[in-house]
């Protein structure tokens, strides 16, 4: 809030997703390879808002984004319906996307890593060993690519943690 008011931006529209965890601590996406998703934070000077699609509405509320005000917009309708949540929060006033002049000061705010970040590196990094010791032990010689690959996503996805690729070498 202390970059809007010095850049003179009444409401700013959050859709990246790794501003959006930044901001929020939830996941924003449903691929991995977006670089956005279903769910966009509005910020002003008193509030803050994830607006989503209707099916991804509870998921925002309880496990990403557990605290924050959530709108859902109707799935029939997509993007208008959308649309329409924004401009009744934006009401008239002047806003300003991650994705436009304060990319890259937003970009900037989250280099600088809280305690809370790293914390929760920390706790990533526990998840990655264990994750990786779960599927090293569950896989066996003869199992083809696939299925190790299988396996090793599945022990990293139950943790929440996605994979962006898996490269498998076999038992040759």
């Amino acid at each position: 809030r202390e970059l809007m008011k010095a850049e003179g931006v009444e409401c700013l529209l959050v859709g990246k997703a790794p501003a959006f965890f930044w901001l929020t601590g939830g996941r924003c996406y449903v691929p991995t390879i977006e670089e956005s998703g279903p769910a966009q934070l509005f910020l002003d000077q008193e509030k803050v808002v994830v607006v989503t699609t209707a099916i991804e509405g509870n998921k925002m509320r309880t496990q990403e984004c557990p605290g924050f005000e959530v709108r859902e917009a109707a799935w029939a309708g997509l993007p208008g319906t959308m649309d329409a949540i924004i401009e009744e929060l934006v009401a008239g006033r002047k806003v300003e996307k991650d994705t436009d002049s304060l990319s890259a000061k937003i970009d900037e705010l989250m280099v600088d890593l809280s305690d809370a970040d790293v914390a929760a590196y920390r706790a990533l990094g526990k998840d990655i060993g264990e994750a990786l010791a779960e599927a090293a032990k569950s896989v066996s010689i003869g199992d083809s690519e696939y299925k190790v690959a299988g396996i090793t996503h599945a022990c990293y996805n139950k943790r929440g943690i996605d994979l962006v690729m898996i490269a498998v070498a076999h038992d040759e």
